[in-house]
């Protein structure tokens, strides 16, 4: 009766409204197979938002492994005029097919969107938002880091132990922090998969075809942009997948969002108006950089083979050398 008791609880924690979320520190859900455990805002530790921690039941305790982050998965829903991303969030990880193939801790933070400002991208670490030096939304990315190291404190609780670096997976505004974060931070990735970013990842180039190559296109800027240097010589050696999904030629880049910057006008000219265009023109760019970077451009729109290749490159990508893989759809 008491275990039963305290699921309810724990569900009845899991429905509370985003608003709320916010003042409860901490609500658990446990199901067969996982222990999902949301973590609220605690500026005191580092971080404005909150994140989820998922954890598949049955880890060994003797072993290491590496905590997986699922960049801000765009879940947000709105209700009343208020964002909550608990029920969206929570679907997720139950269905998540890395989750349930890599059997590894998976965190995964919620960048919530600004009523004011809805082209603010927190959780894609636009330019815009990177240059924000104060208050809530000052570096998402650091506040990220915060997050990792909540998250291992938590997990290391348990008895679970985990690797330094963590693998690290996004698709669509997650792909971009996912992306950005490993241009941002290499030393804190041990590999990273990044799809669905309409063919511009951030180059380690401070200039292109006769451009200044700024964030997030490239490094030009960077001490601007993170207060030091781009770190070439660790992200050429992070181990890192990009992909990109067929009959998604959508121009992000030419959307409202970005008509008049000069990052949107400058990726639009340099990289190509269409998807096509702009992902040949970075895989060869990215290719070039002598990285350890594969690309692969999926001909359906089916994400089966994206998810089963991710999950081989991470397993291929845990030891010190890269090791390319072969994608399932060739």
């Amino acid at each position: 009766m008491k275990k039963y008791l305290l699921l309810g609880l724990a569900a009845l924690l899991f429905c509370l409204p985003a608003g709320l979320w916010a003042q409860s520190r901490t609500g658990e859900l446990y199901t067969d197979t996982l222990w999902i455990q949301y973590v609220g805002p605690n500026p005191e530790e580092g971080f404005s938002f909150g994140y989820f921690l998922a954890v598949p039941r049955g880890l060994e305790r003797t072993e290491k492994y590496f905590l997986l982050a699922e960049a801000d998965p765009g879940l947000l829903r709105i209700s009343g005029g208020r964002a909550d991303q608990t029920s969206g969030a929570l679907s997720f990880l139950q269905s998540y097919p890395l989750l349930s193939s890599l059997k590894t801790p998976v965190i995964m933070p919620v960048f919530t969107r600004v009523p004011s400002a809805p082209n603010l991208r927190v959780g894609a670490l636009d330019r815009d938002v990177m240059q924000i030096r104060e208050g809530s939304l000052k570096r998402p990315d650091l506040q990220f880091l915060a997050m990792l190291k909540d998250a291992r404190k938590r997990l290391k609780e348990q008895g679970i132990k985990t690797h330094k670096k963590i693998w690290l997976h996004g698709f669509g505004p997650s792909g971009d922090f996912c992306a950005r974060f490993v241009f941002l931070h290499p030393k804190n990735v041990q590999a990273a998969v990044c799809g669905g970013t309409d063919g511009v990842v951030p180059l380690p180039l401070a200039e292109l075809d006769g451009r200044a190559w700024n964030y997030p296109l490239g490094a030009a800027d960077a001490r601007e942009i993170s207060g030091r240097k781009f770190d070439a010589k660790n992200w050429k050696r992070t181990p890192q997948f990009y992909y990109a999904v067929g009959r998604d030629n959508s121009l992000f880049w030419a959307t409202a969002a970005f008509i008049g910057r000069s990052e949107g006008e400058a990726a639009l000219d340099v990289l190509g108006l269409s998807l096509p265009a702009r992902w040949n023109r970075t895989a060869a760019l990215l290719k070039q950089s002598g990285a350890a970077v594969q690309t692969h451009f999926y001909s359906q729109r089916a994400f089966t083979p994206a998810w089963t290749d991710a999950a081989a490159f991470f397993k291929a990508n845990g030891g010190k050398a890269f090791s390319p893989t072969l994608p399932a759809e060739m």
